[in-house]
């Protein structure tokens, strides 16, 4: 370990996007062996996990985790995660897909069965006579259930690692944050938004899934809420705040992109509402990272200015001071991107316009292989570079034998 360091923080990052979330369960994963693996030399800490929809719902189970370590935890965590989306696979006959002419939707029965319903997540609604009424295509009450047997909500509310999920308030418009107690924790005060210490029930995680028109809203109190990703899919400011203040921490902050960036040209209106649901859902990270590396630019040159006037012998006034201690609560991280689709021309067809509902067994097993290689080979690369870990040398070719 680096000697600057005395111990280390992770923050997760997790967002929406249905049977996506796949990736996350490898991605988590491959993280959570990493971590134990610098256990060994160095304190390592699941400081915050932030999500929305079934990044919520992969959160609640990793951080509602019993045990008496961290590391009993992350395995608890990873015991109920697999739980969860083995219960979630669409166990049907069917395999293959069947690509359609003139620009119409692929068909691929194991896939689409979903379309009929998802045993422990939704059912579509029976009341057919009273359709002119309705404000959702399906009925989610089975995934309370799922969430009450999958996640110890009682452990997020006393857990250590902050918790923290979006909802949007659907009569007002603003973007509701659900935190336990660890997430609050030394957290700049922003009075614009709509932010609660609450003890967790299965209703605050279907809240930031409930994606309109698919999914109803979910009734907390007085007020009802939807999917956070319509506003925010990816709550990475949430995340940087609640690292420590230490500077000789290091803040490793891990991002899970469920959409790329770039994307293959539309050739139909599929294609085209594909891509538009890509930039929508996932474009917001990256001017997220922009602007936190504006941020943290300002946060150094404030610090550099506020350390100068101090050794000229200057005195600031109290304001100031406050404003200098406010602009310094927002922390400088490592930040890891991992792009768990392959963009452009070599995404996998399963992750096209239909991905989303993509339940099927083969199609979640992929994916959870995938994430777990792609986000163990860029955790790797950045702890290798920072000197936590070192390269390992590649194994020699084999000399060829003689016939």
């Amino acid at each position: 370990m680096p000697a600057k360091w005395t111990r280390i923080e992770v923050g997760l990052v997790l967002q929406g996007g249905g049977a996506l979330g796949a990736y996350e369960w490898g991605a988590i994963e491959a993280l959570f062996a990493l971590m134990d693996q610098l256990e060994t030399t160095t304190p390592v800490t699941l400081k915050v996990v932030t999500g929305v929809s079934i990044g919520a719902i992969n959160g609640a189970c990793i951080v509602g985790a019993k045990g008496a370590s961290e590391t009993e935890r992350r395995k608890t965590g990873l015991d109920q995660l697999a739980s969860l989306w083995n219960d979630l696979k669409l166990e049907t006959p069917f395999r293959g897909r069947y690509e359609m002419p003139f620009g119409l939707p692929s068909i691929s029965p194991g896939r689409d069965m979903s379309l009929l319903g998802l045993p422990g997540f939704y059912t579509p609604r029976s009341d057919v006579w009273n359709v002119a009424r309705w404000t959702s295509i399906y009925d989610t009450a089975p995934l309370k259930q799922t969430l009450d047997d999958h996640v110890c909500f009682e452990a997020i509310d006393v857990s250590e690692t902050g918790f923290i999920v979006a909802a949007v308030d659907v009569e007002w418009g603003t973007l509701k944050r659900f935190r336990n107690e660890a997430g609050r924790e030394k957290r700049p005060q922003r009075p614009e938004e709509d932010d609660v210490v609450v003890p967790f029930t299965a209703s605050h995680i279907m809240a930031s899934g409930s994606l309109a028109p698919q999914f109803p809203w979910t009734r907390i109190g007085t007020q009802l809420y939807w999917d956070g990703g319509i506003v925010d899919n990816t709550p990475l400011g949430d995340a940087m705040e609640a690292f420590s203040d230490d500077d000789n921490v290091y803040r490793l902050l891990v991002v899970m992109n469920l959409y790329p960036l770039t994307g293959k040209e539309p050739t139909n209106l599929l294609g085209v509402s594909d891509r538009l649901h890509e930039l929508n859902y996932g474009n917001s990270v990256r001017q997220d990272r922009a602007a936190a590396r504006r941020i943290n630019k300002l946060v150094r040159t404030i610090e550099g200015l506020r350390k100068a006037a101090t050794d000229a012998g200057l005195a600031l006034s109290p304001k100031l001071e406050e404003e200098i201690a406010y602009a310094n609560r927002f922390k400088i991280a490592k930040t890891v991107e991992i792009d768990l689709q392959t963009p452009g021309e070599g995404q996998a067809r399963v992750d096209d316009e239909a991905g989303l509902r993509d339940f099927s067994p083969h199609t979640i097993d992929e994916r959870r292989c995938r994430g777990r290689e792609r986000a163990k080979a860029a955790i790797i690369e950045a702890l290798i570079k920072d000197k936590f870990l070192t390269p390992q040398p590649a194994e020699p070719a084999l000399a060829p034998t003689e016939s």
